[in-house]
């Protein structure tokens, strides 16, 4: 199996850290599987320094630059980055999350074993590196569905797939900051095969000021809006959307130490 043929795709945008996105660039090179193709999304300008970090990589002959003139979120800008992509495979990786190195590896591998989407566990740090826990996404195809009905069941980060079932899809739904759940959800309505590897494959930077920053009435609306797409894609019934949509509203619009709270010790498998 000729190693290459996957395409790794990343989206930056101006307020991403210069030195962690420089370090999720050195993980997918330095990575064990080399991909065919490296395509950034641009969205929209980026800061000098993050400007720099992408002039480093040019020389690299896989290396693509996509810039859109303006911000448009991250659904519309990896969804410009797949209209690139020309590879069987596509591996998406964070402007801020470090690959192990044998992420690519591990996961073309579960492609080519006949599966459309995987992912992997991620272990979350803090922006100076301090471990904060483990998340670890449910396995097989039929935990991934049940799952899917309350939460999201792949760590984006950490996914693989086949490039052509998720194209063929139309790519990703714009809900803001759901868009990965939402393309999962409908591709599982499409009956896709699936499955993640309980292995750590990727170092994910969150911390407090993340946990912070997921809420107020964008996020919400946003709730709300995938509660009804997870309806339309035949995973819940209205009364159950409607139960879970309020009950997660309520968690988007409580202070931010609430949200730690709830993130933290619900969502999360702690450090031991």
């Amino acid at each position: 199996m000729p190693e290459n043929r996957f395409t790794v795709l990343i989206s930056t945008y101006i307020n991403d850290d210069p030195f962690l996105f420089d370090m999720a660039l050195q993980s997918v090179l330095n990575n064990s599987f080399s991909p065919s193709r490296i395509v950034v999304v641009a969205d929209g300008p980026l800061t000098k320094s993050l400007n720099n970090v992408l002039d480093k990589y040019l020389a690299e002959t896989n290396f693509f630059v996509f810039r859109l003139g303006a911000n448009k979120g991250l659904a519309l800008a990896l969804n410009e980055g797949l209209k690139q992509v020309d590879t069987e495979f596509t591996i998406r990786a964070d402007a801020d999350d470090i690959n192990f190195p044998t992420r690519f590896a591990t996961l073309i591998k579960l492609l080519e074993s006949g599966y459309d989407v995987v992912g992997s566990s991620i272990l979350e740090v803090d922006r100076s590196g301090v471990e904060l826990a483990i998340r670890n996404p449910p396995l097989d195809q039929d935990e991934i569905k049940r799952f899917a009905k309350k939460r999201n069941p792949f760590n984006h980060m950490s996914v693989a797939f086949r490039t052509k079932v998720v194209t063929d899809v139309g790519g990703y739904p714009n809900i803001h900051l759901k868009e990965d759940y939402a393309l999962w959800a409908t591709l599982i309505s499409r009956g896709v095969r699936m499955c993640n590897s309980n292995e750590i494959l990727v170092r994910a930077t969150t911390g407090r000021d993340f946990y912070k920053r997921r809420g107020g009435l964008r996020y919400a609306f946003a709730e709300i809006a995938m509660q009804k797409h997870l309806v339309s894609c035949g995973l819940k019934n209205p009364f159950s959307a409607l139960f879970d949509g309020i009950l997660r509203s309520i968690v988007f619009l409580a202070p931010g130490r609430v949200r730690e709270f709830v993130y933290v010790n619900f969502l999360r498998q702690g450090i031991k």
